[in-house]
């Protein structure tokens, strides 16, 4: 993560008119502080305003994620699975990582749980992240417990 754009332009303009150029498309370097910025205002962040992508929902639904997609299809909202702020969000200082990771206790009974996302509110809100899990069988019985981790990279 150690470039994430340009300088476009730096160009002084004389009061006499006169032109000088001093650079054209230099590439930037994104700081320790910025990287840590960036994963404040992207995931960790708890406040209104900033508040980044902390919340973990699930689906019992096949999905094919897509770009596109802003909401989880089927999300399941009930007997413990429904969304939650996650329990766990760490970002080490200087790293491109971030760790978003709950973990739920089922309620009732699920026949398979598929796929998850993330999100930035407790309801509706804007889904950054979403995965299919493996096809193996994700069933809960009642008092199951299952943990979602999320290991995201800014690069």
């Amino acid at each position: 993560m150690n470039s994430v754009g340009y300088c476009t332009a730096l160009v002084i303009k004389r009061k006499t008119g006169e032109v000088k150029t001093l650079a054209l498309f230099k590439k930037n370097l994104l700081t320790d502080a910025g990287k840590d910025w960036m994963h404040a205002q992207v995931y960790t962040n708890t406040a209104a305003g900033t508040r980044g992508a902390g919340y973990i929902a699930s689906t019992e639904s096949t999905i094919t994620p897509a770009v596109g997609n802003t909401t989880l299809t089927g999300e399941i909202t009930t007997n413990g699975l429904a969304r939650a702020d996650a329990g766990t969000k760490t970002h080490t200082a200087a790293s491109n990582s971030t760790l978003i990771e709950h973990t739920f206790t089922a309620t009732g009974a699920f026949t398979s749980v598929l796929a998850s996302a993330l999100f930035n509110a407790a309801s509706a809100g804007t889904m950054p992240h979403i995965a299919n899990f493996s096809t193996g069988s994700g069933t809960l019985a009642t008092n199951d417990t299952l943990k979602i981790s999320w290991t995201n990279n800014l690069s």
